[in-house]
Order: structure tokens, then sequence, then C-alpha cells
């Protein structure tokens, strides 16, 4: 049963997702499996053969269903990947900066920003990335990763409370997801993905269009191709078959090629979805140590009889607002329009530290 709270939270990210009004398949609907069918039923009761094998070319198929609608975001999220490993931090940064605030990359180009702003050793605006990511808008869906980036940059700034209320918001936001994940390791299928399945319709998968199977699912799923082409191949004979079956029931040869297919490409869909989740789950798995090992640090340091004086601490300060700029007292409780444009203002740490992580 998915709670309302649950609901809630997936139509005010879809929204979020979506803030962007034109995305990429707004003049073009992509491939649509109903649309196929009705080309697929003119050639059945025209009886049209080589129609009917054009049609249930698959390999076509994918080729013009499965097209890239967001190729220059990725390959600006990659070649800023490939920067930021190279230590060329500002090129990387421009980069992670023109990934727009609509795109399925988004998420992960703010949390790459935050590491990058880590690596700087700015913890100011590394925390800035991750409070975007940890919003009540995102806390659910986001990697697991964007929980660690904001404790570990609080450990760096000595903000033990702050590593607490950070673990504490991962086991209230994430423990669902990763439990959820988890099973679909082995499982490969769970009522989230299912759902997925039963009102896939347009392809390219978008997330405007998958509920919210983001509470369940692993992080950008409905992105891998190989996932996608297996469902393609689910829906397309699905349709198929439901056609020729409304029609005199002929073709019984072709109805079995496609009954194949559509157990066949099951199989797999459910195999690739549960080698995802495998994936994540042990990513998971490492992530969770990790914040173990930081809180266990923090409270270490609580207990030490090292004297944090005043003069230990500098003091920060936001930017100076312009005319056109009003600054509010964070609640928690961010607008859609604030989100992203988070600044934070912290202490320095004595930097003594006894342990490497």
């Amino acid at each position: 049963m998915i709670s309302r709270k649950s609901l809630i939270t997936a139509s005010i990210l879809i929204t979020c997702l979506m803030a962007v009004a034109t995305s990429a398949l707004a003049d073009e609907q992509g491939f649509s499996v109903e649309a196929w069918g009705q080309s697929f039923k003119s050639a059945v009761k025209a009886k049209n053969s080589q129609e009917m094998l054009n049609l249930l070319d698959m390999k076509v198929l994918e080729k013009s269903a499965l097209t890239c609608v967001d190729c220059s975001t990725k390959e600006k999220l990659q070649t800023a990947r490939k920067l930021f490993a190279k230590k060329q931090f500002d090129q990387s940064l421009e980069l992670y900066n023109q990934i727009p605030k609509g795109t399925d990359y988004w998420f992960q180009a703010v949390e790459e920003k935050g590491w990058n702003y880590f690596r700087q050793n700015d913890s100011e605006k590394a925390l800035a990335q991750s409070k975007t990511l940890l919003s009540p808008q995102f806390s659910e869906v986001v990697g697991t990763e964007a929980y660690f980036l904001q404790s570990l940059t609080q450990l760096k700034i000595c903000d033990y409370k702050g590593i607490f209320a950070t673990h504490e918001m991962f086991k209230e936001k994430q423990k669902g997801r990763v439990v959820d994940v988890q099973k679909l390791a082995s499982t490969g299928m769970n009522e989230a993905f299912a759902k997925v399945v039963a009102k896939a319709d347009l392809f390219p998968l978008v997330a405007k269009d998958l509920g919210d199977s983001f509470l369940h699912l692993p992080v950008l799923y409905y992105k891998d191709l190989e996932l996608q082409g297996q469902l393609l191949k689910f829906k397309v004979s699905q349709k198929a078959l439901e056609v020729l079956k409304a029609e005199d029931g002929g073709m019984l040869k072709l109805q079995a090629t496609l009954d194949k297919m559509n157990q066949d490409s099951f199989k797999k869909m459910k195999a690739r979805l549960a080698t995802l989740a495998e994936d994540e789950t042990k990513e998971n798995s490492k992530i969770v140590q990790k914040l173990n090992l930081i809180e266990v640090e923090a409270i270490q340091r609580i207990h030490t009889d090292l004297s944090l004086s005043k003069d230990l601490y500098s003091k920060g300060k936001f930017k100076d607002t312009q005319e056109d700029q009003l600054v509010f007292m964070d609640d928690g409780r961010p607008w859609i329009d604030e989100l992203d444009k988070f600044e934070v203002s912290a202490k320095a740490c004595p930097q003594g530290i006894r342990r490497k992580m």
C-alpha cells in the first residue's frame, strides 16, 4: 500500500523535475506502443505480411524508439567528470552549472558539484549543494551518496549535531527505498515496477510518466537502455498478440513467435532490473558503512577533552544581497524557486584530526 505522504512526495518531485516547461519531448512525443498497435492492426486486416514483418523488426524499432533525448546534457556530465578526475575543478564546475534543472541528470550534477567544492576545501558551498539534494522535495529519491557528502562535510567542520541530524534523516527518508531496492536485487520485480510496465506507452521513458516509482526503484533506472529495450520488446509483443487474438485467431506460428518474444523479454527485463538493483545495493552498503564510521568518529571527538575555544573559529558571512533579493531564515521547507540557491555559512574546524576516514 502506497501512503498518501509518498504520493504527495512523488507529486512534488515530478513537478520539480518538470519545472522547465519545454522538455525534449514537448513537441515530439516519441514512440507510442499504442500508435504502433494501430499500424500493426491495419497491416493485419489488410493481410499485408511484409508490412507486419517490417513493423516487428525490433532492431528498427529500438533505433527509432530509444533515441537519445538529452545527449548533449549527458555528454557535458561525462566531460565534467573527466575534468574533475584531472583535478581541473573550475573547468568541471563550469560544465556542471550548464546542466539544466529540468533534466534527468540534474541530481547527479548537483551532487558532483558538491564533491567538487569538497575537494577544494570549500565546505560552505559543498553543504549548499547537499542541502539542495536533501530538501524535502528530493530527500527520498536522491542517491544515498548525497547523505554521505553532507555528513562528511559536516564532520570536516565539526558540526556533530548536524551529522546526527543528517543520519536521522537518512534513516527516515531512505530506509524504505534502500530496503525495496535490496529486495529487488533478488526478485527483479516489485509493485512499483509492475505499474511502470503496465502503464508504459511512450519511449524513451521520461520522468513525468513514471509516477511514484522513484520511491521504490534504483536511481535513474529508467535511463538504462538495456532495460528500456527489453521493456519495449515486451510491450510491442504484448500489443501484437492482442491484435492477432482479436482478429480471426489465425497466424498461429506468428503468435507463437510473439509469445516467446514476450516471455523472453520479460525474463531479461527482470534480470536487468535485478542487476541494477544489486549494483545500487552494493553502493548503498558502502555508504552505510561510511556513515557509521563518521558517526563513530563524531562520537569519539565529542568525548575527547580537546578544547574548542572560540579563537579556533573563523566567522563567515553570506554574500551581500542585491536590491531585488531577499534573505530568509532557513526553516527546512524551501520554495521550489529557492532550490539550488542555498548559501551556507559555516565555522572553521580545528584540524587536529587523529584518524583518516
